[in-house]
């Protein structure tokens, strides 16, 4: 065996070898893609239910601010009617 065939064996067994591992890192590469995008569709659905759930919020906010309102003035007229009326049995 000259050093042409030697040469030709080592560099076969490189390509093999270099072959296997490009072919391992191209599966775990495509599995971590794979993760990714589930990953990046999880992180889509929360995004939307969290922009619904602050669109509902926005539109209730409003509502309650001004129940809100309108229950203290009530709350001020009853206790002025209230003192009123008190003030007038003594």
């Amino acid at each position: 065996m000259d050093a042409f065939e030697i040469l030709v064996v080592v560099l076969s067994s490189l390509l093999a070898l270099f072959l296997a591992l490009s072919i391992v890192v191209a599966v775990f590469a495509i599995k971590l893609v794979k993760n990714l995008k589930q990953i990046s569709d999880k992180a889509v659905v929360l995004v939307n239910d969290a922009s619904s759930v602050a669109a509902t919020m926005k539109k209730a906010a409003a509502p309650a601010v001004v129940a809100r309102f309108i229950a203290e003035q009530v709350n001020r007229a009853i206790k002025r009617h209230g003192d009123k009326s008190n003030n007038k049995e003594d």
